[in-house]
């Protein structure tokens, strides 16, 4: 009878339990999770008079907010710092979408107000207060210019704080919504009173040239 020696014996095992667990792996999928894409919607149509349609809108943004990573902060663990969520994006960079937020809310390029707007925007970022409860902040400076000069006749900065609904990645773009709708509105309403602070409106007088 042959005697197979007990180091063959354990070479032959180890050699089994390896073919064994790289067969158990082939059924796994280790593919990296899909990359969730988002946006801000539809913003609502119009919400300023025709008459004070600006003429044109220009937006930047800092440079930060130039790429399409989706930014959070944690408010009790070193709050100065960015963090950028790993498996979910915006479709393009934060300034670009609210840009077309904007556009459409205050139906740029209407042919109302002669004067066009200058925003730059500074914030854009989901906080989280707790594990449980965040708010997205939005942060921006507007000005009012005449079509022939770089000279503002008025500006402002808008900060709009806005909860979201759960504290993750969707509930940041949900809160992010809501926040550039009201920028919509609080952009819209700061035309008005200027207009209705001018005799003349904000066309009269060659305020906002012609």
């Amino acid at each position: 009878m042959n005697h197979v020696h007990p180091r063959r014996l354990r070479h032959a095992g180890l050699a089994l339990c390896l073919a064994l667990t790289l067969g158990a792996c082939t059924g796994l999928d280790l593919r990296p999770a899909p990359m969730a894409l988002y946006d801000l919607g539809v913003t609502a149509s119009q919400s300023l008079p025709a008459e004070l349609a600006p003429a044109q809108l220009k937006l930047s943004a800092a440079p930060w907010l130039s790429a399409t990573a989706m930014h959070y902060r944690l408010s009790w663990l070193d709050p100065s710092r960015r963090r950028a969520y790993a498996e979910s994006r915006w479709v393009s960079a934060p300034a670009e979408m609210l840009g077309l937020a904007l556009d459409r809310g205050l139906a740029v390029g209407a042919g109302g107000l002669h004067c066009h707007l200058r925003v730059e925007l500074d914030e854009f970022v989901q906080v989280f207060d707790s594990d449980t409860q965040s708010h997205v902040e939005l942060i921006v400076r507007v000005a009012l210019l005449p079509s022939r000069s770089t000279v503002p006749l008025a500006r402002t900065e808008f900060r709009i704080t806005e909860a979201a609904p759960s504290a993750d990645a969707s509930g940041g773009v949900s809160a992010h919504r809501s926040a550039a709708q009201r920028l919509v509105h609080e952009i819209s309403a700061w035309l008005l009173a200027l207009d209705r602070a001018s005799t003349a409106g904000l066309n009269g007088y060659g305020r906002c040239g012609v």
